[in-house]
């Protein structure tokens, strides 16, 4: 039941020659028009415009060995290149087929009349990339793309950068690379080139070198381009990202009644002042809300959004994120987040609104418009005089989201900005076109799953245990050992299931130990909890939660008239599931089960 999430490169560059996947091929980028992408098949030299939605990254493929692949299928002859067939019908024969592993791997040694280790060598070559050219011979003898300074000179390298490089009063490069000499000669070692020590230097953070050779201050003007005030010059380079509660009502999906504000998560460009994601819903500002919004704002809208009356081009993964210091945006799944994908978190300075000026004005922006909906709350009691708000709510929560959509997308993101002299659209496409490259993520299903909330659970014998439910896979005993920690990612949507991070750096969706049970958000769940105690119970067991969810479930169908604080509850629940990227049994485990025909026994006459 364990479904693993392949641990490919995180993201994706949309440089031109860059390598990425499309249609599980390798292809060339060209260019890039809104959010669609020409690529080139290598071997054809054929031009492809595609959705960059569909485009993802290179598992661990270096480009200099994407680059032999294509020589070696080039020069490779016609002998070698049926072997290279042959070849590939046996390892997918090992790695599609039935009994035991190291059966089927020795069956194929014989018939490919190799070892069994060089048979472990072409699958693991096979699974990075399912080619024929995978398994083409290589050459014997050392290969270029391995050539390095190896590990003792680079040690003597970064000896000298941190001791003479980074430190005050600042010295030149050439002095960093005088003492590298010096250090290779008392160890009687071949120096590097001078260009090697050069590049391992500029490739140093800019904040890191302006901290330790020109002290915080400088530090922070890198980092915030004006000392004092916060700007970008280009796109992506920084985003800011806040909450807020819209002034509007909204109603539920089924019976149409107020069930109260939503709150509204924001994502602007800087440099362009596009909006570059939202999220809305009903719970407060969570980390689970952030990860939403960045996911919104990282990954391409168009494809995903069915058949719209306007574009939204802005998409990609931004060098640095804003925020101030409310408690989601300090939480270690947020940080866990960024760091994977490369994402500078920068939090606001206590006490200077200015910092997050511009966000600020979104917010105003988005506000006043939100104020010529019906159900509209206005800014303040007194705007909005005798107006009953909850009695002229007319939007849910899914319609007031896809009314944002389009008034991003159309009204805000086409009108020329007071500040910049254009629109945010054009200022977008004029970024891009000076050069700015965008970063996706190379598998957006693991993109959202490294911004979920963690926890740390010990494995039991009898599986994991998350408020108070069992979760198992059989790929559990391989992750970990019993009473051993582990990192535990979660959805409050949906507890379908966990994801579990091996110590490959790879998660793991880890189900219900029972399948039977139903989709639950943490909010029904915990709901759940205080009415067992309320009723005194004297330990809750996993039946008793299911049971009560059950029950509460039939009230709320059998309800003539729902409290609003229910409809609260299961209004995320319905609007979020068709948004949940991630695997959930199709099986309804309510009906009686259709037997096979091989499965009927009649007893004979």
């Amino acid at each position: 039941m364990d479904q693993e999430l392949p641990d490919s490169a995180l993201s994706i560059t949309l440089r031109t020659g860059e390598w990425l996947l499309w249609n599980g091929q390798p292809h060339r980028f060209e260019s890039l028009e809104g959010e669609r992408a020409r690529i080139r098949e290598p071997s054809s030299q054929r031009i492809y415009e595609v959705s960059v939605a569909e485009l993802r990254g290179l598992p661990s493929l270096a480009l200099e060995e994407l680059d032999s692949r294509l020589n070696r299928q080039r020069e490779s002859s016609s002998e070698q290149w049926s072997t290279a067939e042959r070849r590939e019908d046996v390892i997918r024969t090992v790695m599609s087929g039935y009994g035991p592993w190291a059966a089927r791997i020795s069956a194929a040694a014989h018939t490919l009349k190799v070892s069994t280790r060089t048979v472990h060598r072409l699958v693991a070559r096979y699974r990075v990339t399912a080619q024929t050219t995978s398994l083409l011979h290589r050459p014997s003898g050392p290969r270029d793309v391995h050539r390095r300074l190896g590990a003792e000179r680079e040690r003597l390298v970064n000896i000298a950068i941190e001791k003479r490089y980074l430190v005050r009063p600042r010295t030149p490069m050439e002095e960093t690379y005088r003492e590298v000499l010096r250090h290779c000669r008392q160890k009687n070692l071949p120096p590097p080139a001078r260009g090697s020590v050069i590049r391992r230097i500029r490739a140093l953070d800019a904040r890191l070198v302006a901290r330790r050779r020109l002290g915080s201050k400088a530090a922070q003007a890198v980092a915030l381009s004006t000392p004092g005030t916060l700007e970008a010059a280009q796109a992506l380079e920084l985003v800011q990202i806040d909450h807020t509660l819209a002034d509007v009502m909204i109603v539920d999906s089924k019976h149409r009644r107020s069930i109260g504000r939503p709150w509204l998560t924001l994502a602007i460009d800087v440099a362009t002042r596009c909006m570059l994601g939202f999220h809305v819903g009903l719970e407060a500002p969570s980390a689970l809300a952030v990860a939403l919004c960045i996911e919104h704002g990282v990954l391409p809208k168009n494809n995903s959004s069915g058949n719209r009356e306007v574009g939204w081009e802005a998409f990609g993964l931004p060098r640095s994120i804003h925020v101030d210091n409310g408690a989601e945006f300090h939480s270690e799944a947020l940080r866990r987040g960024c760091s994977e994908y490369g994402i500078e978190l920068i939090h606001r300075p206590p006490a200077r609104p200015r910092f997050g000026a511009h966000v600020e004005r979104l917010i105003g922006t988005m506000m006043g418009r939100v104020h010529l909906l019906p159900g509209s709350t206005d800014s303040s009691p007194t705007k909005r005089a005798g107006y009953q708000a909850e009695s002229e709510a007319k939007l849910t929560l899914s319609e007031f989201a896809e009314w944002l959509w389009l008034e991003i997308a159309g009204p805000y993101h086409h009108n020329v900005h007071r500040m910049l002299g254009t629109t945010p659209a054009a200022a977008w496409k004029e970024s891009l076109a000076s050069g700015v490259i965008p970063r996706l993520p190379a598998n957006p299903a693991r993109f959202i799953i490294g911004f979920l909330p963690v926890t740390r659970r010990r494995l039991q014998r009898n599986g994991l245990f998350f408020e108070r439910i069992r979760y198992w896979a059989d790929v559990l005993p391989a992750i970990a050992q019993p009473r051993e920690a582990l990192i535990v990612r979660y959805d409050p949507r949906n507890l379908a299931q966990l994801y579990v991070l091996d110590s490959h750096h790879r998660y793991h969706a880890i189900p219900y130990a029972d399948i039977r049970r139903p989709p639950i958000s943490l909010a029904e769940l915990r709901h759940a909890h205080s009415i067992l105690r309320k009723q005194a119970k004297a330990s809750i067991n996993e039946e008793q939660l299911f049971a009560v969810h059950e029950r509460q479930v039939e009230i709320l169908k059998k309800a003539i008239r729902a409290t609003k604080a229910a409809r609260r509850r299961s209004e995320p629940r319905k609007q979020s599931a068709a948004a949940v990227p991630l695997s959930v049994s199709a099986i309804d485990f309510t009906k009686d089960p259709t037997p096979l025909p091989s499965e009927i026994w009649e007893s004979s006459p």
